[in-house]
């Protein structure tokens, strides 16, 4: 038996398109031969439960949300969830960056997703809105979501908000800066699923497409498709078409 992880935007499926059918498809043929499939993505729980609802055929066997900050079981069962310590969240949402209207600012819990500042790419019924005094009562905080203009932005915040608060990393996909617990990346992510499972010495493979995909590219020696930039290849230890080309290749 093999473990497979997919990054979902951008990956499995095309940047606001449906999942392609091929990788459905192959999919399907990797779990009935015994294998397990899964999600790592930086989304939170609700957004990416939302994004699968329509797909009634694509069964997974676990979730790594958040980058890496939490993972679920089949049932949906947490396996693990790593918190922003609260004295930290306050500091951090005391920042000017952070404070800035013309960003927008999601605070992302174990479960849920809710909106400080909206990001104008996401509908709005599916994050309620919320305040500063809201989110610090909340208890399970793991990640906070900011878009910025250019991924060169997103790196310099990412870089300020961990000199001051070096208990924070930041994951940045495109533009999108998500600023976690430390550790929690992709890679550690899926590393803490597996150790909380029945899977800890079953070979993974990973597949990812951009920046915050690195961490589990580089740990489990993973893969990237041809629509990746070329840092990304060049990580990679191999460049596919498509996740489904993929799982085809490893069976």
């Amino acid at each position: 038996m093999k473990i497979a992880a997919t990054d979902f935007d951008g990956t499995l499926c095309p940047i606001g398109e449906p999942i392609p059918e091929e990788n459905i498809k192959a999919i399907k043929v990797w779990q009935e031969a015994g294998n397990k499939f899964g999600i790592a993505t930086g989304r939170g729980l609700s957004l990416i439960r939302e994004a699968l609802a329509k797909y009634d055929d694509l069964q997974l066997d676990f979730l790594v949300c958040n980058n890496g900050a939490v993972s679920l079981d089949a049932q949906g069962n947490m396996m693990h969830c790593q918190a922003i310590a609260p004295e930290v969240l306050q500091g951090l949402l005391s920042m000017e960056i952070v404070q800035d209207e013309h960003y927008s600012l999601l605070v992302f819990t174990a479960h849920e997703v809710y909106s400080i500042r909206p990001n104008p790419l996401i509908p709005i019924e599916l994050i309620p809105p919320i305040t500063v005094e809201q989110a610090l009562k909340l208890s399970d905080v793991v990640q906070i979501s900011m878009k910025f203009d250019t991924p060169e932005q997103a790196q310099q915040v990412s870089d300020d908000i961990h000199a001051k608060y070096p208990s924070l990393g930041g994951n940045i996909n495109r533009s999108y800066l998500d600023i976690n617990y430390v550790e929690s990346d992709k890679g550690w992510g899926l590393q803490k699923m597996l150790d909380s499972g029945a899977w800890k010495d079953k070979e993974l493979l990973v597949i990812g497409d951009d920046k915050n995909d690195l961490p589990m590219i580089e740990r489990f020696h993973g893969f990237t498709v041809a629509t990746a930039k070329p840092f990304m290849q060049e990580a990679a230890a191999k460049v596919y078409d498509t996740v489904g080309a993929m799982l085809l290749d490893n069976m």
